[in-house]
């Protein structure tokens, strides 16, 4: 607004000299489904399979009742997976526990994208890139798991370092793992800045 006042420009008008911008070509209209200590789905640790589905479809369900048309869908909150990786444990989002399967041949991102698919709505993939524990979690990190050693504690959490060249390759594998396995439509990166001041 100073900007435009300092030219002398109304709010609402355009300076002459500058191009139109196009009209989008559609409306971006989406929920964020936030996995992470069960804010969204699911609503608790440890579900049966069958109630972890239905509850995951009825916000693809809600979606599209309220004229949405893309879920992006929180599927790596903190160095772990909803979905099957060999790159990073199953997060105890799921299960209760870091690295615990929620279940024999279940996948959430994919039944994630199949429901996306079955309603006409698209599914992006929401990933936290350097975050390695949330303050939320209960169970200890893996110690399987492939980026411990450059894991560094800040405050109640653990983040890895971008700083360092073993980080940002852990993630970057990541993001290419799933999208040469997952038929999705976009990839957000949330949190991927340094942790806020303690």
């Amino acid at each position: 607004l100073a900007v435009a006042l300092a030219f002398g420009i109304g709010c609402g008008q355009r300076p002459a000299d500058l191009p139109e911008i196009p009209a989008p070509s559609r409306e971006f209209r989406a929920a964020w489904v936030a996995t992470v200590a069960n804010i969204d789905w699911p609503s608790r640790p440890g579900l049966p399979l069958a109630k972890q589905r239905e509850e995951l479809d009825a916000i693809f369900d809600a979606a599209v009742s309220l004229r949405l048309n893309a879920i992006v869908f929180q599927v790596r909150p903190a160095c772990d997976a909803l979905y099957r990786s060999k790159l990073e444990p199953w997060a105890e989002w799921l299960s209760g526990e870091q690295g615990k399967a929620p279940g024999e041949n279940w996948d959430p991102l994919e039944h994630a994208i199949a429901a996306a698919r079955a309603r006409g709505l698209e599914l992006h993939a929401w990933i936290n890139p350097f975050r390695a524990r949330h303050r939320g979690a209960k169970s200890e990190v893996v110690d399987s798991h492939p980026a411990r050693a450059f894991m560094v504690p800040y405050g109640d959490e653990l983040w890895l370092d971008p700083g360092f060249a073993e980080a940002r390759e852990h993630t970057t594998k990541g993001v290419a793992d799933l999208l040469r396995r997952y038929e999705l439509d976009g990839i957000h990166i949330d949190d991927y800045f340094y942790p806020y001041p303690i």
